[in-house]
Order: structure tokens, then sequence, then C-alpha cells
């Protein structure tokens, strides 16, 4: 038992070690990304929309 103590120990201050490398993103930055995301993703769905619109159109004329 004291092995397993000791490997979970042992895990933990390797993870806090390697949490403090992490090189952690300011507010500023995240807030940049999300408006990033929030923008790309909001252009991909407009361009699908109009994708769909256009398919169906065409297919309702054909059809």
């Amino acid at each position: 038992m004291k092995k397993y103590i000791e490997k979970a120990d042992k895990y933990y201050r390797d993870v806090v070690g390697e949490m403090r490398k992490v090189s952690w993103p300011t507010r500023e930055e995240v807030t940049d990304m999300t408006v990033v995301v929030l923008t790309v993703s909001g252009i991909l769905a407009l361009f699908t929309f109009a994708v769909d619109w256009v398919i169906s159109t065409v297919m309702g004329k054909l059809l």
C-alpha cells in the first residue's frame, strides 16, 4: 500500500511541476482568440447556410 501512496505522491508532484512550466495566456489574448473563433464560426455558418440554400433551390427547380 505504501508503494501506491508514494507513486501517487510522485505523480502529483510531477503534475504540479509541469503545470508551473505552462505558458498561460493573458485575459486579453483569451478575449482576442474568442472573438476570432466566434467570427470564423459565424462566417462558416453563413457559408454553409448559403450553399445549402442554393442547392435546395436548384434541386427544387429540377424536381
